[in-house]
Order: structure tokens, then C-alpha cells, then sequence
């Protein structure tokens, strides 16, 4: 009788501990789910008119969803080509850790129009959740709808971190793409995800594919889609310019290694010595002008 009895209550001692770890896992994607698809606006302070340059307020719509959409529309008289320029997570159209205004002119100077705007979610741009990229890349769409509206059909992108993984995933499905310049790009971002909550919660990596599943069921997001590597390959004959800091910790540089390898020709990387992550223009700002004017160049004069 005790035997019986002792059983029983190590059955349920066992099934307590997988309750609580059931009820601590979904907790945990709760509340890493929330994390990961909220972003805290921050203020665009600057304006073009700072660097003397022309420009538009502009604003349009994503593409599907209609999420309101804010930037900048800087115009380089006689050209017809544009290039959209998509910052990364966490910061705006201005990001003044990039250099991105900075760019901006030097691109108008080099004669490209420039339009350069606020992700959903950033900036002064309508306040929803966030996905990371994974619907984002409709905020891209939606851009390149108001540019071919107002007649420009010559279009590359100049993408930062998230902005760059937006860039290489809406290559692949779009034709209205004709040039990429990828700086500071991940392969995968579930991984940069596992490896964060990691190093900043402590949360060992294999809770990773569980806790996506139910971020995925309770935010639906597939953190999972969001790999640029497996998509490179079917944006040629696109051509992409990687850029990536050779002291980048967010995202080392294996990260580009593995997406120049993934992509099909024409494709180009340049690892920047000494440049962390998303400071190759700072590191190397003559240069950093220099290998991308002459890239677009080469597709658009």
C-alpha cells in the first residue's frame, strides 16, 4: 500500500514539474513575445534642412496593412532614380549612430534621389507592433508603391541591420527592387534572438524553438521566416553589396560570409576593418561613399 501510494505521489510530483515548466514557458514567450513586438518611438530631432538640404515631408501606407508611414523625400534635380534607405531596429530615418542623414546628402550630391523613412512602429510613423521584418517588409512595398505613383521606376535600397534583412527578404518576392546595398545584415535572425536572450535574460538557447512557436500563436509572428540566407538566392539577377564590420559583435561578421555565399552572382562584400556594428560609413566614411555611389552607379548611369 505505501509502495502504491509512494508511486502515486512521485506521478504527480512529476506532473507538477512539467506543469510549471509548461506554465514558465509560455510565460517566458509571453512575455519575450511582447519584447521582441514593441518598440519605444524615438524622436526624429534632426531634419535634412540641418545639412542645408532640400527636402519633403512625405507619408503613404504599407503595403496590405495601410500602417501609416512617415519620412523624407530628398529630391537630386534631372535624376530619376531613387534610393530608399531603411533604418534599423529601435531608431528611425535619422539614425545619427549610422551616419544616415550624412548619406543621404552625399547620395542627393551624387545625384539620387533619396527617400528615407520611418519603419512601422519608429519614429514619427503610426504606432503599432513591431515584427522585426517579418511584416515590415510590406512598410518597404508600400514605398516603393508611392515612388512608382509619383513615376520613379529606377529603385535601389540602402538597408541597415533590420532594415538590410527587410531589404534582401522583399528582393526575393519583388521585381521593383533593381540594387541592394546590405550593410550590417544577419543570416538569420533566430539565431541573433537565441543568442541575446542568452547573453542579456540568461534563458538557455533550447527554450528558442518552443517560445518561438508560441509567439508565433500568440503574436503571430514567424520569428523563424525572418532568414535573409534563405532567401538571397532568388534575388538575382539583382545584384547586392554586403557591408559588414569586421568588429561587430550584434552580428558578427560570419553573418555576411554565409549571405554572400547563400546569394547568386552579381553580388560583392566588403568587411570593414575595425568597424562594429553599423559604423562602417563612420569608420570609413570616404571610402563607405565611394564602394556604394559606384555600386548604383554601375546598375543606374
Amino acid at each position: 500500500m505505501s509502495w502504491r501510494m509512494s508511486k502515486k505521489k512521485g506521478l504527480w510530483i512529476v506532473i507538477g514539474i512539467l506543469v510549471a515548466i509548461i506554465v514558465l514557458l509560455v510565460g517566458v514567450s509571453a512575455y519575450m513575445g511582447n519584447v521582441f513586438t514593441t518598440a519605444t518611438p524615438m524622436p526624429v530631432e534632426s531634419s535634412p534642412a540641418d545639412l542645408d538640404l532640400e527636402f519633403e515631408d512625405v507619408e503613404f501606407t504599407s503595403n496590405i496593412d495601410d500602417i501609416v508611414l512617415r519620412g523624407w523625400f530628398l529630391p537630386a534635380e534631372g535624376s530619376d532614380d531613387v534610393i530608399i534607405m531603411l533604418h534599423g531596429n529601435d531608431y528611425h530615418r535619422d539614425d545619427p549612430t549610422i551616419g544616415m542623414l550624412e548619406i543621404a546628402g552625399e547620395l542627393v550630391d551624387h545625384g539620387y534621389n533619396v527617400l528615407t523613412f520611418d519603419l512601422r512602429g519608429h519614429g514619427e510613423s503610426e504606432v503599432t507592433k513591431i515584427s522585426r521584418g517579418y511584416y515590415e517588409k510590406r512598410d518597404l512595398l508600400g514605398a516603393i508603391d508611392y515612388l512608382k505613383g509619383r513615376g520613379y521606376d529606377d529603385i535601389g535600397v540602402l538597408g541597415y541591420s533590420m532594415g538590410a534583412g527587410i531589404t534582401l527578404i522583399t528582393a526575393a518576392e519583388s521585381d521593383d527592387i533593381d540594387a541592394i546595398v546590405s550593410d550590417a545584415c544577419f543570416a538569420d535572425f533566430g539565431e541573433i534572438v537565441s543568442s541575446e536572450m542568452s547573453r542579456l535574460y540568461k534563458i538557455p538557447s533550447f527554450v528558442s524553438s518552443p517560445m518561438f512557436f508560441l509567439i508565433k500563436v500568440f503574436y503571430r509572428v514567424d520569428i523563424m521566416a525572418v532568414s535573409p540566407v534563405g532567401y538571397v538566392a532568388d534575388i538575382a539577377p539583382t545584384p547586392i553589396l554586403f557591408i559588414h564590420g569586421q568588429e561587430d559583435e550584434t552580428t558578427p561578421v560570419a553573418h555576411a560570409d554565409r549571405l554572400y555565399e547563400a546569394a547568386s552572382q552579381p553580388k560583392e562584400l566588403w568587411k570593414v576593418p575595425g568597424a562594429e556594428h553599423v559604423r562602417s560609413y563612420q569608420t570609413e566614411p570616404e571610402e563607405y561613399i565611394t564602394r556604394v555611389t559606384t555600386f548604383f552607379d554601375n546598375v543606374f548611369k
